[in-house]
């Protein structure tokens, strides 16, 4: 979910810094496992934490990016490293609770094999329409499609993505028949969007501001209960009376199963501790990336949640990764 690579790097200070060095001796790097490549949201969470993280545990916190497989191949990589608490996966919904909910051939169970740590921020999606589509607003666009399905198309970064899921929610819920359009990844979606190849998108907030600051897009609602308030003006699903959108986008720490009590415990104490800090929520407002803050209990409901939503809207639309 990727917004400027420029302003992201920026944001986090540098690209180049991958260690966060903390005072005194340690037992040994904290590894934090990103799925995707330098420069995107989950990125810039993680290296904007791992300075203060270091300060606090007195260790050594590395962040280390290992891409492919839309971030499945950094979850096996967490599930194979030792059960002892010193190896996390910076998690979105896609490697925990979409993957689980996908029918695929893995070498670990999602939901089992990684335990919950702490739920860090939320990210809110927002639809965007692009020059080719002429329609006021999202349920004037539901209209259409009813009418006449697959005319307006969405772009997705892939089957199985986020997007996809929840446009599909919005497909079942509405009955509205948008055509989906996978992509692997954000760049070539955004760059057919802007160009008028394809319709519309669904996607974090942070990845189309700034072609909504440019006037290459156009914001026509935001998915859930509250307005934005670097988007006061776009009125939410709730307003518009579509049901089903009300999705919490997250992105969160978890670990090996079998990682120590005391380990997740002192690890979530001091992520929570690192969100409250003012200077960080201050680098994470104009990224859009909501503080929450829940420990392992908390972040628990909320996959469990998320993991049932997502099975129950790939079993009704037979969703497939083929």
């Amino acid at each position: 979910m990727p917004i400027s690579r420029r302003s992201l790097l920026a944001a986090a200070g540098t690209s180049l810094p991958m260690v966060a060095l903390a005072q005194g001796s340690s037992p040994g790097p904290i590894r934090l496992v990103v799925p995707f490549a330098p420069g995107g949201s989950v990125d810039v969470l993680a290296r904007l934490m791992a300075p203060h993280l270091g300060e606090r545990l007195h260790q050594e916190v590395v962040v280390e990016n290992r891409t492919g497989a839309a971030g499945l191949i950094a979850a096996e990589n967490v599930v194979q490293s030792p059960a002892n608490g010193m190896t996390l996966l910076v998690a979105s919904g896609g490697q925990v609770t979409i993957a689980a909910a996908l029918p695929q051939t893995l070498s670990f169970d999602p939901m089992r094999d990684l335990v919950p740590v702490t739920h860090l921020v939320d990210t809110p999606y927002i639809f965007s329409a692009g020059p080719s589509l002429r329609q006021p607003g999202l349920n004037e666009m539901i209209t259409d499609t009813k009418a006449r399905p697959g005319s307006i198309t969405y772009a997705s970064p892939g089957t199985g993505s986020v997007t996809h899921l929840m446009m599909e929610i919005l497909n079942q819920e509405t009955g509205a028949g948008f055509l989906h359009v996978p992509y692997r990844g954000t760049g070539q979606a955004m760059a057919d969007l802007m160009a008028g190849r394809v319709d519309m998108t669904l996607g974090s907030v942070a990845s189309v501001k700034p072609a909504l600051d440019r006037r290459e897009l156009r914001a026509v609602a935001t998915a859930g209960h509250a307005r934005l308030a670097q988007l006061p003006a776009v009125p939410t699903t709730t307003e518009l009376g579509i049901p089903g959108m009300d999705v919490r986008v997250w992105i969160g720490l978890v670990a090996r199963a079998g990682a120590p009590d005391p380990a997740i415990a002192r690890m979530d104490d001091a992520a929570r501790a690192v969100l409250a800090l003012p200077e960080l929520r201050a680098r994470l407002e104009p990224l859009i990336l909501i503080p929450v803050g829940d420990g392992p209990a908390a972040f628990a409901a909320t996959l469990a949640e998320d993991a049932a939503r997502w099975k129950r809207v790939v079993t009704r639309g037979n969703i497939t990764l083929n």
